[in-house]
């Protein structure tokens, strides 16, 4: 008992380094991408915590089983390396010990994998969707670029601020071309502005001591007017919610659900749960370390393999998303061939194995 709470103790350590490291990874690489977006003007600035955050369940569901392989390889490397594990076998504690600790953990982690798979990634997914297509169909003052000429999707409406401060406009253009048959195009010139909310779903926009030219230039037809303040709605548009994405779904959804894309996303899901226990079985005979290799040698073929167990994964996810397999199939063709070879590397240098060996030569 006591060894193996120092195996778990020792497991957990690791796991939580490895953990704050490929967190801290995933969150710089998934913010270069927000601040492209955010060079680019597709999103706005202060949106960047807010998708960081909800970026973290979907990161989760890669970095979970492979902060327990990871943490079982160098922790199990370790012991091994310094001999712990053979005074353990020497001792009488078998390789057993060594895959229930392993399994007790897999267990623990596929429990916060199966919560986040099921729950808090799809969640996040359908609000970052939600937040990105709000601030694009009603982006408000966080949208509006100082210095810069920006129209409007439709094309009709363009717009220039020279100075924004304090969430105040300083030196604005606004040109409105003939939106119908019975609206003459508008140029509006003023000193200064804001963007005000007077209610739930309506913003109002406010230009102070400027001039409105409406008329058509082949015409010579224009009228001028000069003002103090000018107000005009701006109508809120409403949100098509996209619900019918399969990484938005719930979990009962994608069951009931029969599209390829929807079959693909549930096994996939199912898949990142299984793939903890399946990947943390085979940890253990992986994790042994030849002193004359040297650890980083000796856990080349265990990434080889995990890196290819994932990608192949993918692969076929992807595939079975476009109706190309069946992912019942093989996505669970794929796990049950890792459980064999996991099995089979376990029992390779066992006892058992050792007697079967022994009355085979003496039969022969």
């Amino acid at each position: 008992m006591v060894i193996t709470k120092y195996l778990i103790k020792e497991i957990l350590k690791t796991q939580v380094a490895i953990l704050f490291i490929l967190s801290f990874i995933f969150f710089s690489q998934k913010l270069v991408t927000i601040l492209d977006d955010i060079i680019n003007h597709d999103i706005p600035a202060h949106l960047i915590f807010s998708l960081l955050g909800l970026g973290f369940a979907k990161m989760a569901e890669l970095i979970l089983p492979l902060s327990l392989f990871f943490a079982l390889l160098m922790t199990y490397g370790k012991l091994y390396n310094e001999s712990e594990i053979i005074a353990m076998y020497a001792c009488g504690v078998g390789k057993t010990r060594l895959i229930k600790v392993a399994l007790v953990l897999a267990a623990l982690t596929s429990l916060f994998a199966t919560i986040n798979v099921f729950y808090f990634s799809p969640w996040s997914v359908k609000h970052e969707k939600k937040i990105i297509n709000e601030e694009r169909v009603n982006p408000g003052l966080s949208a509006l670029v100082k210095g810069q000429f920006q129209s409007s999707p439709d094309g009709k409406i363009v717009l220039f601020i020279q100075d924004i401060q304090n969430k105040k406009f300083h030196k604005i253009f606004l040109a409105q071309r003939e939106s119908n048959h019975t609206q003459r195009p508008t140029v509006v010139v003023a000193n200064s502005g804001y963007i005000s909310a007077p209610a739930p779903g309506i913003q109002l926009l406010t230009l102070n001591h400027g001039m409105n030219y409406e008329g058509i230039p082949p015409l010579g037809d224009f009228r001028i007017t000069y003002f103090n303040h000018y107000q005009a709605v701006i109508s809120r548009k409403s949100v098509t919610k996209n619900s019918n994405t399969a990484q938005q779904m719930s979990m009962s959804s994608l069951w009931e659900a029969n599209d390829p894309d929807t079959r693909a996303e549930l096994h996939w899901r199912l898949t990142l749960i299984v793939s903890v226990v399946i990947m943390a079985f085979m940890a253990v005979p992986l994790s042994q370390v030849n002193p004359r290799q040297g650890r980083v040698l000796s856990m080349l073929p265990a990434m080889l393999l995990y890196l290819i167990f994932f990608l192949l994964q993918s692969t076929l996810r992807s595939n079975a998303g476009n109706n190309r397999l069946d992912p019942l199939i093989w996505l669970w063709l794929v796990n049950g061939l890792y459980t064999i070879l996991a099995i089979i590397l376990n029992i390779w240098d066992s006892s058992t194995l050792r007697r079967l060996y022994t009355k085979s030569r003496e039969t022969l």
